[in-house]
């Protein structure tokens, strides 16, 4: 059976070229598709043959580090307006916001039935040793899952070097490697080798509810890694001037903080205020548990949510998002609800 699959470039590392000053600056789809010549020459290369493409760009074209919420939505939308005309979707994205918009577009569409696939490079398409042709490939299979005969995952996602990896489950774990992504506490949703396997017991079951997009972001959160010595003075003068709707809070081990009194103050402040805390750990691996040592006490409060085992970039774009779209009241129980799959139910 025959997939449409709509191509959506934003720019990133996967399309840049050297200038005459020897900078590197994106490029255009047009020039990137040149070397793409299973995709450009669909007659002469079969690969592709049974993939009907649609490419667009987001334009203007960027790097990832000046990604935004508004490109977020901007990307949302390219999704949404041709949802019903296509069978899967790739945006081709810079590496190093790679995992938060990953995330980000994760909770924006809610009853998602169709792979959203995110991709990119560690080194330019135009580079001999370039990692982009894999990369982009794979996607293609995950995306045109049709026309290949493997099972279909509903779900935002990266495909990077071999891996297919639940989107909000994803960190960038390396600049250089080609393997640049894991998730550090979550199997792989799919192995792309030399033969494709499918971790089915893992993925999303789609449903077939409408799809609703809530793009909406609060840009009035911080994220704060707690280290010896620090003081949360400047947070608890943030919260009482109401500069602060969220804070995401990178706790030692499994929830722990300094065993200072300006916690609770900052706690106290926080729940006057409205003032969101999402409890997460510094660990890559593992959960916070609330309550298991006597420094995590502070943080049982009804505006704290435990974060268990979420990823920093899921736990922020989570928070900025919850904040965005539901009222106060809301806030908290959307938090420690498993949305999209962001976090374990196992304590």
């Amino acid at each position: 059976m025959k997939s449409k699959v709509f191509i959506l470039y934003t720019g990133g590392t996967f399309g840049m070229k050297s200038n005459t000053n020897q900078e590197l600056e994106p490029s255009s789809w047009e020039e990137i598709i040149d070397y793409l010549p299973a995709i450009k020459n669909q007659t002469f290369f079969h690969y592709f043959s049974e993939i009907d493409f649609t490419f667009e760009t987001l334009e203007p074209v960027i790097d990832s580090s000046d990604i935004t919420p508004e490109a977020w939505g901007r990307i949302a939308l390219k999704v949404e307006q041709n949802y019903l005309d296509h069978d899967g979707f790739i945006i081709i994205h810079g590496t190093d916001t790679l995992a938060y918009s990953a995330s980000a577009l994760s909770f924006i569409f809610e009853n998602l039935s169709k792979p959203i696939v995110l991709t990119g490079a560690q080194l330019p398409i135009f580079h001999p040793r370039t990692d982009g042709i894999v990369n982009l490939s794979n996607a293609i299979y995950i995306a045109g899952y049709q026309s290949f005969g493997i099972d279909r995952i509903p779900e935002v996602c990266i495909c990077f070097n071999d891996d297919v990896l639940r989107g909000n489950r994803a960190v960038k774990t390396s600049t250089n490697d080609f393997e640049g992504f894991s998730s550090p506490n979550y199997e792989n949703l799919a192995n792309l080798e030399q033969h494709i396997s499918i971790n089915k017991h893992l993925i999303y079951q789609a449903n077939n509810k409408a799809l609703i997009l809530k793009n909406k972001f609060s840009d009035r959160v911080v994220n704060v890694t707690i280290f010896p010595g620090y003081s949360p003075k400047p947070l608890i003068e943030l919260v009482r001037t109401g500069k602060l709707e969220g804070i995401v809070l990178k706790t030692f081990g499994a929830g722990n903080l300094p065993n200072t009194p300006q916690w609770a103050e900052l706690v106290n402040a926080c729940e006057r205020y409205n003032t969101i805390i999402l409890a997460t750990t510094q660990c890559p691996n593992g959960q916070i548990e609330l309550g298991q040592y006597a420094s995590s006490n502070v943080l049982n409060n009804r505006i704290v949510v435990d974060g268990k085992d979420i990823t920093s970039e899921a736990a922020l774009t989570k928070l900025m998002w919850v904040i965005g779209n539901f009222e106060v009241g809301l806030r908290c129980e959307m938090l420690s609800k498993n949305l999209r799959g962001e976090i374990s139910s196992l304590k």
